[in-house]
């Protein structure tokens, strides 16, 4: 089965009443699909709307081909800046009103896509900064998915959406509950199935086409809702995991940009896991990547998190408190050694907080009188195990 064709079918299916509504979201869908042709390059070639030329050539293609008639083909004509192009788009897409489920759940597709796959390190970063605003309208659960869970291989996840799209296709064109009931069974059978980021991606997708068609009365895509919702949560979470490394894709064909990692992305990424993850969150990642591996902005990026929320709890473990305690002994040996001014102004703004009394200092010899009296003491890792009392 053509999932393509089938979802293309499913599509004109739906009430074309969702049309006016979803006009400034299809020309910023089809014009960032413009820009991302699939050898991960942005083109400097292609078709490119005006938000208003495009829903006055698509409401006329929908009109004449009622008639049996299309619209006259527009040829592809140079684009001069890809990535301002792409990054306008983005904030176009993230002006939009994310609460409604066809809008907020492209959002979020395309916003992961940038920040996984994008060329250009701005547009990455724009994206992460966007994922982390959907994220909080998403209300993440406290406890997120085990993303390291082995996923299921790319031909399950594409068996899968064929499925899922068969049994749409079958829901929407045909009345009767035993259609309904299959459509409801294969949506929630691909939310349990544990994608990886691709698949998962690839997934959301198909289903943003099918939520985007309808009207926000058609009772037909119900089932979808909350398929989206977590496919949404999932993919979101895997997007900013990935850029935490910003590692190049494996089908990307690298650009003239400095490309991947980049370390603003790697920033940015570390501010939005935090800001969706909280304290745990902040544990995990200077666990899993110490103090000395990090790049400047990255550094910077911690430390202010570390500023905003206190140093986390000591990790798991016999060795967690020892762990914990380097943490602290690295931001003091930050503040004080760190050939980063900018560097050292977060790490003393994070001893600040982990001072507990909300020290405001940028005098070196006021923390290493700090350290001396009270900090090395209070975050010693205890001969018994027993947790610390800084903050």
């Amino acid at each position: 089965m053509n999932v393509r064709y089938c979802l293309a079918r499913v599509a004109s299916a739906l009430s074309l009443a969702a049309f006016a509504s979803c006009a400034s979201l299809g020309a910023s869908v089809d014009n960032l699909e413009a820009l991302h042709p699939s050898d991960g390059r942005h083109a400097y070639l292609g078709t490119i709307h005006g938000h208003f030329s495009w829903t006055m050539r698509n409401a006329g293609a929908v009109l004449l081909g009622r008639f049996g008639k299309a619209v006259q083909t527009v040829s592809a004509a140079p684009i001069e800046d890809p990535v301002q192009l792409c990054v306008d788009e983005l904030n176009k897409l993230a002006s939009l009103d994310g609460t409604h489920l066809p809008t907020g759940s492209t959002q979020v597709e395309w916003f992961a896509r940038t920040a996984a796959y994008d060329p250009w390190c701005l547009s990455r970063e724009t994206a992460i900064a966007e994922l982390a605003r959907a994220g909080a309208r998403l209300a993440l659960p406290e406890r997120a998915p085990d993303l390291k869970l082995a996923s299921v291989s790319e031909a399950e996840a594409n068996a899968a959406l064929a499925a899922l799209v068969a049994a749409a296709k079958s829901a929407f064109e045909q009345q009767g509950d035993e259609h309904r009931a299959a459509f409801v069974h294969e949506c929630q059978r691909m939310a349990a199935l544990p994608l990886d980021f691709a698949s998962g991606l690839r997934v959301l997708r198909g289903v943003n086409v099918l939520l985007r068609a309808a009207s926000r009365r058609d009772s037909r895509v119900a089932p979808l809702q909350p398929l989206a919702v977590a496919l949404q949560r999932r993919v979101l979470l895997q997007a900013i995991d990935l850029a935490l490394m910003d590692g190049v894709p494996e089908f990307v064909v690298v650009g003239s940009d400095p490309g991947w990692p980049n370390e603003r992305v790697q920033a940015a990424a570390v501010r939005a896991a935090v800001a969706l993850g909280g304290r745990a969150k902040l544990g995990e990642i200077l666990a899993r990547n110490p103090f000395a591996g990090f790049g400047g902005e990255r550094l910077v990026a911690a430390l202010e998190c570390v500023a905003q929320l206190g140093l986390p709890e000591a990790p798991p473990g016999e060795h967690g408190q020892a762990q914990r305690a380097l943490w602290a002994e690295t931001i003091y040996a930050t503040a004080i050694e760190h050939p980063d001014g900018r560097v050292r102004l977060a790490a003393m703004g994070a001893l600040g907080t982990m001072s507990g009394r909300g020290l405001v200092t940028l005098q070196e010899v006021e923390w290493q009188r700090w350290w001396q009296t009270e900090g090395a003491a209070a975050f010693r890792a205890p001969a018994g195990g027993e947790g610390s009392s800084g903050s």
